[in-house]
């Protein structure tokens, strides 16, 4: 049992030094002899938890997605929160900063991290997606959209989000013509009333504080 416990200890820590090392170097540029240098263990010891530097990127990837998701299902999940609100609220769910995820999010933008960037997209869009097509069904079938493509004009919009948002931080979170494009994609994507999403300004200058 105690041996077990050590084990999951020391997959952690060699997780918590990936993540610090591909934020300060970059995915490329970090190798697993930085990775064990870091934490002070030998090449067995590292090769006994992970096979590969992108096999710790996978799970470094999971572990973030696992609460960003979780976050996700929750706030669709609340049924006394009109379905535009949660719409949103999920999106802005997957902001992985908020999630703890923040050394990651830093390595996205180091050069030559592609591949953690592509992972990690990929990851949000394949999970996350059926979250929102669900609510926006949810939304047709209470007559307040009108979208004859719910996983396609998910898919739009959880790209514009992730790119012009999360990607662009709080800069881009600031920009009012992007906030304003992403109330009119929303509004036309999803075939709802003008001005459904007009509280869309006021929750983003919310996630700024």
């Amino acid at each position: 049992m105690a041996q077990g416990k050590a084990a999951e200890i020391r997959r952690e820590e060699i997780l918590d030094a990936a993540a610090a090392l591909f934020a300060e170097k970059g995915y490329v540029q970090t190798s697993t002899g930085d990775i064990m240098h870091k934490v002070g263990i030998a090449k067995g010891t590292l090769y006994y938890h992970f096979s590969s530097k992108e096999e710790i990127l996978d799970a470094l990837l999971e572990a973030m997605g696992r609460r960003l998701l979780a976050e996700a299902r929750s706030c669709a999940g609340q049924k006394d929160v009109p379905v535009f609100a949660r719409m949103l609220r999920v999106l802005l769910s997957l902001n992985a900063r908020a999630a703890g995820g923040g050394a990651l999010l830093a390595a996205m933008h180091q050069p030559g991290s592609e591949l953690l960037h592509e992972k990690a997209q990929a990851m949000i869009l394949r999970e996350a997606g059926p979250i929102l097509s669900g609510l926006v069904r949810e939304g047709n079938a209470q007559g307040v959209c009108d979208c004859r493509y719910p996983e396609q004009a998910v898919e739009m919009v959880m790209l514009y989000v992730l790119y012009a948002f999360d990607e662009g931080g709080e800069q881009a979170a600031r920009d009012d013509t992007r906030t304003e494009a992403l109330i009119a994609n929303l509004e036309r994507l999803f075939g709802t009333a003008p001005g459904a999403f007009a509280f869309v300004g006021e929750l983003l200058a919310g996630q700024e504080k």
